[in-house]
This record gives structure tokens, sequence and C-alpha cells, in this order.
């Protein structure tokens, strides 16, 4: 148990490194943004943005967008929208995504549930490889990588389900989950008790070049962190079984479980 413990918190540390990574080649790694008492703002600037709140014009979103934006790409540049409806058949079952089953190291749960009991919220179908990310309460930082096991899974309408085409998903995935970029798309959110960014809103948000070698470099960081993962799940559940099997039958078995014939050191 102890041992999967440790993968567990090897690969959040993974998952830092490789946001470190991102934020050092966006210039962000030392960043310190202005943050002044008082400013100002022109009455075109705030009529065109249809926005009287002060947040949304404070110098450091300006200096965040200037950094962000300098390429002139959005995020449906890179990663356009799938749009691919769900429709319950009057039998069978689905795997569903709901926000709820995110976790905080970007990847998604998934439960089994019966056609007839489709939630209303069960919209979009996805694929191996897309990004989900959530569009409720994105100071949240959820987003998840949909992994070959969950192709065909049913999410939520709470995503935005995106196809990384002129990005590595991996990539996508670390830069949607960066503190400065969920700071941007908490400041379009709408209503106080369900705060949530809207699709176009989100698809419109700068997104960077990356160049080759980071891309690479935070691929293959985020790939091993959810290699190291694995492993931490595989380690509890044995450990699981070897407990359940020393109680049902005795220590001798429970630790014959832990160490099988094959696996044991001659």
């Amino acid at each position: 148990m102890r041992k999967g413990q440790c993968q567990f918190a090897e690969a959040t540390r993974q998952i830092q490194k490789a946001e470190a990574i991102l934020a050092e080649a966006l210039g962000l790694g030392d960043w310190q943004p202005p943050e002044p008492l008082t400013y100002t703002c022109g009455s075109k600037e705030v009529l065109e943005a249809g926005r009287f709140d002060s947040q949304y014009f404070a110098p450091r979103v300006a200096q965040l967008l200037a950094r962000l934006g300098k390429d002139g790409l959005t995020v449906r540049d890179v990663a356009p929208p799938r749009i691919e409806k769900f429709s319950p058949a009057s039998e069978g079952t689905f795997r569903y995504i709901e926000i709820s089953d995110l976790q905080s190291n970007g990847t998604a749960a998934c439960e089994t549930i019966d056609m007839r009991d489709a939630p209303s919220r069960a919209t979009w179908t996805v694929r191996s490889g897309d990004v989900l990310t959530s569009t409720v309460r994105p100071n949240r930082r959820l987003s998840a990588l949909v992994t070959p096991e969950q192709d065909g899974c049913v999410a939520s309408s709470g995503f935005v389900v995106l196809q990384p085409q002129r990005v590595a998903a991996e990539v996508l995935l670390t830069y949607l989950r960066l503190p400065v970029f969920c700071e941007l798309m908490d400041l379009h959110t709408s209503a106080s008790l369900y705060p949530a960014i809207s699709d176009r809103d989100l698809l419109a948000l700068p997104f960077p070049k990356i160049t080759p070698r980071v891309s690479e470099e935070i691929v293959a960081t985020v790939r091993s962190a959810h290699a190291v993962r694995r492993l931490a799940q595989v380690l509890l559940a044995r450990a699981q079984r070897a407990v359940e099997t020393a109680i049902e039958e005795g220590e001798a078995a429970g630790m014959r479980e832990l160490n099988p014939p094959a696996t044991r050191k001659r």
C-alpha cells in the first residue's frame, strides 16, 4: 500500500513538472503581474467588451492575454470541438463521464449506466485522444485526457470536448490546467451559484505556439505520470486483495496473493 501511495505522489510530481515546463516556456515561470491599487479603462473598451466588472480590465489580465495571444491563435484553432451527439437507445448500457468523475491529476473515471436511466446531461460521445474540460467552475482546473479504454464513452453537457489537431493532447491538457488559463476562463463565467463559461468564450481564448522541443518534453512527462499512476492502482488493488484473502483464508494465503509463485524471488 505504501509503495502505491509513493507512486501516486510521484505521478503528482510529474504532472506538476509538466505544468512548470509549460509555464517557463510561456514566460510565466517568474512572471510578476502588476497589481496596482487603482487603474482606469476607457468607456469605448468597456462598451466593446460589454462588461463593467473591474477584474476583467485589470492590468494583469491585459498582460496575460498579450503573452498568451501573441501568436494570434485560439483554442478553437488548435483543437476544435467534437460535436458528436449521444442519443440513448431503448435498451443496453453506456459508460458515462460526469464532472465529478474528473480527478485532480488530469484523468477521468467513468461509470456504467442503464440506457433507461440516462441523465439529461449525457450529451457528447467522446473518442480516444480527446481532451475534456469542464465549463463549470473552471477555477477547479478540471480537464482530462480520454484514454483508449474510454473511447465511445458519453460525457456530460458540462464539458467541452476538444479534438487536438495542431497540438499534442498532453500539451493541450497541461495548458488547460494552468492556473493562469483557468483564471481567464473564470473571468468569462456567468451566474453565481453555478458559474460556467460558454463554449464560444472558451474556444476563443488564446493559445500560444509551443516549440517541438517543449512539446516533446511535456508529452513524455505527462505519459510518465499516467504510467506511474496506473502502477500505483495495480499495487493498491493487490494490497486490497491480499487483505481480503488474509481475512477469508489466513495470512499465509494473503502473502501468496502479494507474492504469487510466478514472481516470487528464488
